[in-house]
């Protein structure tokens, strides 16, 4: 597949990658339209993607303001995984092959009576994505989904990419029963967790994709599990457990190295960072790569496994996943405490649905201190919540108090009766906290 050329002659993109954003972001923004074959307004700004998407004011931002996610420059920006930089200069053009797949040109505005700058896609750019593979053009289309869908943040603020949508398709099944009465104890904590357990596995749960629903509702915990998909159907539950082995086995290894030993050699700092790297692709939420160094890496992988809310370790929707990956060996083990990836979609299922259990009045704290919001866009979220919950993100005190959550549910599902947790390549066993924070996952979108 050829390439795409950045300003750095060693960072480069797949032409398709950058044709499947196009695709994608043509798609959500002007469903009107054939996404490959209409111009593209450029959106090249000097300045962070945060700041120029004027992120920080979302929702209250104007439709013209919104659809600036919708620009040839945003597209580089993400294919470069160097968000914060513009990459669609006048140089881009004429750089190696670039010229070959994309034109500038001018184009009308959609509110100005004016002509601004565009880009369009050359008829040979259309014939690569038209020649690929049906293989090629799915693998590119999750990518660019596992980009547009994520908790992508700039300088800390979460970026919106896709539009919002007031009334969704379909809206969760949240409707509480009836908790077991409030008490400011572990047992009143549980009641409600018990709950929040039997409603998830009552409740019909609908997969949604583009913003339209794909296949027939399913019902119960482990039917939900196995409706998991990361980032398109195509990346169902199997395949994604196929996908992340490396990835599992590698940050075992090195989670175990650094406990037994105290330390790493240089081999496994190296390996540690490439390790986030690959944790930060899978995840669509890439780093800025000043921040990703072996000390910081090693930091992060301490605070998880000590469990430790206090940490001054890096935490992100980034950074959470590298704290899940490499405690998650510690559920079969037995001992320790195993992160959760505690992102938008997680934190949202919990806090929405607990939101909704407890009492008129009660303040979440009582019960459940240090269980916090994530900001996150796209599917249901944000939700309406009746009282004031504290932020959850970018906090040590929120990984690990929404983990601690996470786990409680697990250890009810394995004690209470429910079917036991399907395995990706068949057969069943206990539940942990991965597959507990997948189902989790799906429920907060």
């Amino acid at each position: 597949m050829p390439q795409v050329q950045f300003a750095s002659n060693t960072r480069r993109a797949d032409l398709a990658l950058v044709l499947a954003l196009w695709h994608e972001l043509m798609t959500e923004w002007h469903p009107e339209k054939a996404p490959l074959h209409g111009p593209m307004p450029r959106r090249s700004a000097n300045a962070a993607l945060s700041a120029y998407l004027n992120s920080a004011a979302w929702p209250d931002i104007t439709r013209e303001q919104a659809e600036r996610a919708c620009g040839f420059d945003i597209i580089l920006r993400l294919a470069s995984g160097q968000i914060d930089t513009s990459h669609a200069t006048g140089a881009f053009f004429t750089r190696a092959d670039n010229g070959k797949w994309f034109r500038p040109i001018d184009m009308p505005s959609t509110t100005r009576n004016e002509l601004i700058r565009g880009v369009e896609l050359t008829p040979e750019a259309i014939a690569i994505w038209d020649g690929a593979s049906e293989d090629e053009r799915l693998q590119a289309l999750g990518e660019a989904r596992r980009l547009l869908e994520s908790d992508l943040e700039s300088q800390g603020i979460p970026v919106q990419l896709l539009p919002h949508d007031a009334a969704p398709a379909v809206a969760p099944a949240v409707a509480p029963s009836v908790p077991a009465p409030a008490t400011p104890s572990a047992q009143g904590r549980t009641g409600y967790l018990e709950a929040l357990v039997r409603d998830i596995h009552a409740q019909p749960f609908q997969r949604v994709y583009r913003k339209r629903p794909f296949d027939a509702p399913v019902q119960g915990w482990d039917k939900r599990l196995r409706a998991y998909f990361w980032p398109a159907p195509a990346q169902g539950y199997r395949e994604t457990a196929a996908g992340i082995r490396d990835i599992e086995q590698t940050a075992r290894a090195l989670a175990e190295a650094l406990a037994e030993h105290g330390t790493w050699d240089a081999d496994e700092q190296q390996r540690a960072v490439e390790l986030a790297h690959a944790i930060f692709t899978w995840g669509g939420v890439p780093q800025d790569p000043k921040t990703v160094t072996a000390s910081t890496v090693e930091a992060v992988v301490r605070a998880a496994l000590a469990d430790d809310a206090e940490a001054r370790a890096h935490m992100n929707s980034g950074w959470t996943k590298v704290a899940a990956f490499v405690t998650g060996h510690l559920d079969g083990l037995g001992t320790g405490r195993p992160q959760a990836i505690w992102d938008s979609r997680v934190a949202t299922s919990i806090v929405a649905r607990l939101d909704g259990l407890l009492p008129a009045g009660m303040d979440p704290a009582t019960l459940f201190p240090g269980v916090g919001t994530v900001p996150g866009r796209g599917g249901t979220r944000p939700r309406a919540l009746s009282r004031r919950w504290p932020s959850g993100y970018k906090t040590w005190a929120g990984q690990v108090a929404g983990s601690q959550v996470v786990r409680e549910i697990r250890d009810i599902l394995n004690n209470g009766g429910y079917p036991n947790m399907p395995l990706p390549d068949g057969g069943t066993g206990p539940w942990t906290t991965r597959g507990v924070e997948m189902v989790l996952f799906m429920d907060g979108y």
